[in-house]
């Protein structure tokens, strides 16, 4: 799945300066959090044409807001995903109409997710309506971190919870009538960290770390525990040696 910037949310100017420069922080925060490991099922973001001279505010272009982002890697990243993302062309694809306003970047949206600046009451909702050839389309939105929780699944989200009744630190855990656990030794950020790379092989998650294997085992909803799985096949350890050079 992509996520598309929706050039159509740009399109509003805002009321104040203030109220433009506190959603364009917003947004970009948005555009962090799917650039991040946690979110794994965006492979990456694109955009179309994006005016930075259109006016954002009153009498306030978007090369100007733009400029306010003092950090520099902020700003980097915020002019790289407006202008340097893998871009689509005006003249490709359908066109969507969204609010009245013609898009062919947001037709791209449909079976991906947009990412809109929240200029307008509009795109404060995770479903944005539009019309491809008359007909209604639905739109996967984000605009606020609700709604990265809202498609929490669609994108990825995967959450460690230990399971140190059964999987211990540092030892095997005999538990029940002749089973043991095994161990989990890593701490709960690392295996969160590797339980963001992890790879889906058999219908499990699995994934290497300093030459160990390690198994990810859904509980419920985003939630996984996980230990080490060091008996795996030799299939999927292959699988793993590739993937985690």
């Amino acid at each position: 799945m992509i996520a598309v910037i929706n050039d159509v949310s740009f399109q509003y100017p805002f009321a104040t300066i203030e109220l433009a420069v506190e959603n364009m922080h917003q947004f970009l925060d948005i555009c962090k959090r799917i650039e991040k490991e946690e979110v794994t099922n965006i492979q990456e973001i694109k955009t179309g044409f994006i005016d930075s001279q259109m006016e954002i505010g009153p009498d306030y272009k978007l090369i100007q807001l733009i400029q306010e982002f003092k950090d520099r890697e902020e700003r980097s990243l915020l002019i790289s995903i407006l202008t340097n993302k893998g871009t689509y062309r005006e003249e490709n694809g359908d066109i969507c109409r969204i609010d009245g306003k013609n898009s062919s970047v947001c037709a791209h949206g449909i079976g991906n997710i947009l990412v809109s600046l929240l200029s307008n009451p509009l795109f404060s909702h995770p479903i944005l309506k539009g019309n491809v050839d008359e007909k209604e389309v639905e739109l996967r939105n984000l605009s606020k971190d609700e709604h990265i929780d809202y498609y929490r699944n669609e994108l990825g989200l995967r959450r460690y919870i230990a399971n140190d009744k059964k999987h211990k630190f540092d030892r095997e855990n005999p538990y029940g009538k002749g089973k043991i656990g095994s161990r989990m030794d890593l701490r709960d950020e690392e295996a969160q960290e590797l339980l963001n790379k992890a790879v889906y092989i058999k219908g499990r998650l699995y994934a290497k770390k300093d030459g160990c294997y390690y198994a990810f085992q859904n509980e419920r909803d985003i939630d996984y525990h996980g230990y080490c799985a060091d008996n795996l096949g030799e299939d999927i350890k292959y699988q793993l040696d590739r993937q985690f050079t």
